[in-house]
């Protein structure tokens, strides 16, 4: 019953509302108003949760206009394999973050994703890899002034 296309895109649909729900409640706390010094904390978090909330019942609505064309499975049995392959990635990219750092491990996964999944060639994949993991870099360190994990690999290079 839950493994339907339909009840999956309800199901996300809830679960997004229920998020952007707790963001704009959440937010109320910290003031959504304008202070005298510019808008309170809690402005921009509780619109942006008024804005999930609010494509989250757009979705809603299209799922059930289109609940009789949303048949089948949601994992087709054929492509079980390509989801879990997806999530054991996706968990080897966090296990190596904890351990490379976020701007590394950005690196390896994307060369390595491209390269088994879209059949890039390696020295496509190693550009895309490296230009995006220094893209991160830049954007987080110096624009948002915003550090995130770098490892030990880094910090030989002393990068910290």
């Amino acid at each position: 019953m839950f493994n339907t296309r339909f009840a999956m895109e309800v199901v996300a649909a809830l679960l997004t509302a229920s998020v952007g729900l707790i963001f704009a409640i959440g937010s109320l706390r910290h003031g959504i108003a304008w202070a005298e010094n510019g808008p309170a904390a809690g402005f921009f978090p509780f619109y942006i949760g008024c804005l999930v909330v609010l494509a989250s019942v757009g979705n809603l609505v299209q799922v059930l206009l289109a609940r009789r064309r949303l048949t089948g499975k949601f994992i087709p049995a054929d492509r079980k394999s390509d989801v879990f392959a997806f999530m054991v990635s996706v968990l080897a990219f966090a296990v190596m973050v904890a351990f490379l750092g976020l701007y590394v491990s950005t690196a390896i996964y994307l060369f390595c994703a491209t390269v088994w999944k879209a059949k890039m060639r390696p020295a496509r994949a190693a550009a895309l890899g490296l230009g995006t993991a220094v893209f991160f870099y830049v954007c987080f360190e110096y624009a948002f002034k915003l550090p995130l994990p770098k490892g030990p690999l880094l910090g030989l290079f002393g990068i910290y």
